[in-house]
């Protein structure tokens, strides 16, 4: 796919973690046909370390972090990036800028299309925790230097937080190429009880909670460990974990959640959308539609005072509660 990239050079580097998959030795036995420059780099996994240490040997004035089970299938992606982010740098930005492609699931027509029509939508709208590492992010990199590294404290959300630095300091910019993602983790694991974990590390990211994912189990293992998904045991190690905070620092905690939750309620009215976009047979859905408008305009300015806030915290513990049983 790299290969096929049109008007612009560019170098590779792959950062493995320690894959035992044969990924190295092939892209070592390819190198040699390619036009441009391939450096392998190795190093312990983790993904936010594997990225940090990429970025340290690149040459380049920009950096993009890809997955490697991504694809950018036009092959004018990269040249069409570029020059769109250097000409809003130029405009407004003084640098500080980066992109992200336009999401899409590589599913064919397999099985219900509600769940990743909805994740493509929200990775295309330019709100709060909706920009993650698996659309592609590129960014110059003396502005990484500026913003980053990744956290390499985190378990996951690496990509998130970044995401967010770069929301407060600098503009956040769809490109107009798709990039094509793998949906197997979610085809494994199940993708209504990965979703759910995945909420609850979203909500662990946006409250600064982030202690609670060093104990989870089956947080994000490595593709080849993956399994259908038993959430039981998070919601059990999560309650231990609340229930040794001091009385105070619980309701701290509930109101925080309470306020991240409300803050993100806007999603319930994206999903209307969503199912109604699709009956109207367009996918991916649009991020316009009438009732995140609706609610943009009226639901949302309803509840957001510290009594909303407590209604949230309060559906929120006892949807917990029902989950542990």
């Amino acid at each position: 796919m790299l290969a096929r990239q049109e008007g612009t050079g560019f170098e590779v580097v792959l950062s493995d973690g320690g894959s035992s998959d044969g990924t190295v030795d092939k892209v070592l036995q390819a190198a040699g046909g390619y036009s441009f420059p391939v450096e392998v780099l190795h190093g312990e996994r983790g993904r936010a370390r594997q990225m940090n240490s990429g970025a340290a040997v690149a040459h380049g004035e920009w950096l993009l972090f890809l997955h490697a089970d991504s694809l950018l299938p036009d092959p004018q992606s990269l040249n069409t990036a570029l020059s769109l982010l250097r000409e809003e740098s130029a405009r407004c930005c003084s640098g500080r800028v980066m992109g992200h492609f336009a999401l899409r699931f590589d599913r064919g027509d397999k099985g219900p299309r509600f769940g990743y029509s909805f994740c493509e939508t929200k990775a295309r709208l330019d709100r709060p925790y909706c920009t993650l590492g698996d659309q592609g992010l590129i960014l110059p990199k003396r502005f990484f230097a500026e913003v980053g590294p990744f956290d390499e404290s985190l378990p996951v959300g690496e990509d998130v937080v970044l995401a967010e630095r770069v929301r407060r300091c600098g503009r956040i910019i769809l490109l107009p190429s798709e990039i094509v993602t793998s949906p197997r983790r979610f085809e494994t694991e199940g993708f209504r009880k990965r979703q759910t974990l995945n909420a609850i590390i979203m909500a662990c990211l946006g409250t600064g909670r982030t202690s609670l994912l060093d104990s989870l189990p089956a947080l994000y293992c490595s593709q080849d460990r993956s399994r259908p998904l038993d959430l039981l045991p998070c919601f059990r190690e999560i309650g231990v974990r609340i229930a040794e905070l001091p009385f105070r620092d619980r309701w701290v905690f509930w109101y925080a959640i309470g306020r991240y939750v409300r803050d993100n309620a806007w999603q319930l009215a994206l999903m209307l959308d969503v199912r109604r976009s699709l009956a109207l047979g367009k996918l991916p859905a649009g991020g316009d539609g009438r009732m995140l408008a609706f609610y943009d305009r009226f639901l949302d300015r309803l509840t957001d005072h510290p009594p909303g806030r407590w209604l949230t915290a309060g559906l929120v513990l006892v949807w917990f509660i029902m989950s542990r049983r």
